[in-house]
């Protein structure tokens, strides 16, 4: 697992990336869809609360929830780009692995 780690973080070294954030995303996702639920739940109650709409509450509630849902998607983004940084790196070590091997038989022969 440390070996993963490095080469992890040799992958983030070489492609000037800083690491991300699991947790950070986790929490992204969170309050993204805390945001975009309440957005979805306070435009409702003032739609169906009486005749009289006010829309400065309706554009609120509306901002709220696209700023909710962009924040979620930009959790789930995150969690993707560690997923493909992790998948790169253990591709590279095993062309790496793959590569030495060969040396080591082409010099047995």
């Amino acid at each position: 697992m440390a070996d993963r780690r490095d080469s992890v973080t040799k992958l983030h070294a070489a492609l000037g990336h800083k690491p991300l954030n699991r947790t950070w995303a986790k929490l992204e996702i969170l309050l993204g869809l805390i945001g975009a639920g309440a957005g979805i739940l306070l435009g409702q109650w003032e739609l169906a609360r009486s005749a009289e709409v006010h829309t400065g509450l309706v554009a609120g509630a509306l901002v709220l929830f696209v700023l909710g849902g962009y924040l979620a998607l930009a959790g789930s983004r995150s969690h993707l780009y560690q997923s493909n940084n992790e998948l790169t790196a253990y591709l590279i070590e095993e062309i790496h692995r793959l590569k030495e091997k060969a040396d080591l038989d082409e010099h047995s022969r």
